[in-house]
């Protein structure tokens, strides 16, 4: 055996060791035990890690590589309801003829800082269970979820060296922004994210889409951060806070005695300030028309011309630009050059307003509290759970900044450990008080709700209501009338596992 393959195979014995040391193999077994299906386990790159049944050791079939491909790209679970007519599934199969196809569900494993770690898998060829999946796909993402969250820190160990050996930046500063920073647990967030990562070394320009307030100068730092120019300079500049007069000199500099009031040794610019480095243009929309050929020269043949200069200097600067403006209307209305448009827009992204993420308010809130608090040297504070649910419904036109606007100051105001509506600033409070005593009494019932539905999809509280009244400090009797309240399937709740055994409504 060659010294090459006895490496190989050392780290195969090891990895083995290491599933069944972590509890990784338990865990696989105890998803097909419950749901009846075959379970893998693959790593942020689509090797396999474990499995059970027939796929204990593995496989190398197309099919399923390409389906866990389409996860590692989109970042999103994906389902096969029937591989004989999957556009991932069996065509080109040489046995499709006599197969009767399978059903499976592709699930992504990430890290608490939204990282993929892995992928979890469940397969069938047994019609039942290629129905079942096609008509409770929900609940077996629920159930996927929940297995995800138990294997996120095994994973991340048994990961750990070759994560450590992937890993191209550290914070050498406070002030360094890593794609770990950004909160959000939203489709959505982390699929601009996965974009992100795949152009951090790249020299394309890229072109932040989004309203104000939703992390645009934040996801330029993360690309920033994280890639080959992180111990360069990150330059910002706001095309929208100068005047159109100053703008040129501020990005091109001068030289001395160019213009009456300039400085006799003259002044870089933002271009040259930021060379071998990254330039963030922020508001790009709007800058003057007068001034885009020059931006767009600049980008082109990578040189300036300092005003009162007859000398182009060469530069390599990353440029990132950012606008809540629609630019492709602009361009039809004239107001926006379109080949500096396209010059711009070569790598797109787009930050999601937090109305279109209000899952993620939960985790702005949290962290908001925490870092005003400590800032105001103030022990832990909790936010009012009516409280809570009403943030998530209010719409925030200022997004992030304004909500992280409004817990600065609820934090400033709390008296007690606990965050509640009297806290709120005015305009907010009027916003609350024109809501109808209903509307709240509906908040708190859609969190009495919440509160039950999280011990019911917890397998150890199932058989036991005695149990979950004891954790919640109630009585029996009392949580069988929130039970019945909440139309809760009280009947079948011992006899079936599932989100769909409580009914639910």
């Amino acid at each position: 055996m060659s010294y090459f393959s006895e490496f190989l195979e050392n780290v195969k014995k090891y990895e083995v060791r290491a599933r069944h040391e972590l509890g990784i193999d338990a865990i696989l077994q105890k998803v097909k035990q419950q749901l009846g299906l075959e379970a893998e386990l693959y790593d942020e790159a689509g090797r396999f890690i474990g499995g059970t049944g027939e796929y204990s050791y593995g496989h190398t079939e197309e099919k399923h590589e390409r389906a866990i491909a389409r996860v590692i790209e989109t970042g999103q679970p994906y389902v096969v309801y029937d591989s004989k007519t999957s556009e991932l599934g069996c065509a080109n199969c040489k046995s499709n003829d006599t197969c009767s196809g399978y059903g499976a569900i592709y699930f992504p494993v990430y890290s608490s800082s939204h990282t993929l770690l892995g992928i979890l898998s469940i397969t069938s060829f047994m019609e039942k269970y290629k129905e079942n999946i096609a008509q409770d796909t929900e609940f077996y993402f629920t159930h996927l979820a929940e297995t995800g969250i138990r294997l996120e820190q095994k994973l991340s160990v048994m990961l750990r060296p070759k994560v450590q050996m992937n890993t191209k930046r550290e914070r050498t500063s406070p002030h360094d922004v890593l794609f770990e920073d950004i909160i959000g647990n939203d489709t959505g967030i982390r699929n601009v994210i996965l974009k992100a990562r795949k152009v951090i070394n790249s020299p394309s320009t890229v072109l932040i889409k989004g309203e104000s307030g939703t992390g645009k100068e934040l996801l330029a730092k993360a690309i920033h951060y994280e890639g080959n120019r992180s111990r360069q300079p990150f330059i910002a500049i706001n095309c929208s806070a100068i005047p159109d007069t100053l703008l040129e000199s501020e990005l091109f500099g001068y030289e001395g005695g160019a213009f009456t009031g300039s400085k006799k040794d003259g002044k870089k610019g933002k271009f040259q300030l930021a060379d071998q480095g990254t330039l963030f243009l922020d508001e790009i929309g709007d800058m003057p028309l007068s001034l885009q050929p020059k931006i767009l020269r600049v980008l082109q043949e990578r040189s300036i011309e300092p005003i009162g200069s007859s000398l182009s200097i060469p530069i390599n600067v990353r440029v990132i630009a950012a606008t809540h403006r629609n630019l492709d209307e602009m361009v039809q209305k004239g107001e926006f050059r379109e080949d500096l448009y396209y010059r711009l827009n070569v790598i797109p992204l787009h930050t999601t307003p937090l109305r279109e993420r209000r899952s993620d308010i939960p985790l702005f809130c949290d962290y908001f509290i925490r870092k005003h608090a400590a800032i105001l040297s103030k022990g832990p504070l909790l936010l009012n759970p009516a409280l809570e649910e009403w943030l998530k419904r209010y719409d925030w036109p200022g997004n992030i900044r304004q909500l992280e606007n409004a817990i600065e100051y609820m934090v400033n105001m709390v008296d007690t450990d606990m965050v509640s509506f009297e806290d709120l600033p005015e305009y907010l409070h009027e916003q609350v008080e024109s809501m109808d005593n209903a509307s709240l009494e509906q908040l708190l019932s859609q969190y009495e709700k919440k509160i039950l539905e999280s011990y019911l999809d917890r397998e150890e509280y199932r058989n036991d209501k005695g149990k979950v009244a004891s954790e919640l400090q109630i009585s029996l009797s009392t949580l069988y009338r929130k039970l019945e309240k909440y139309d809760f399937c009280v009947e079948e709740w011992p006899k079936q596992l599932g989100r769909k055994a409580w009914n639910v409504k």
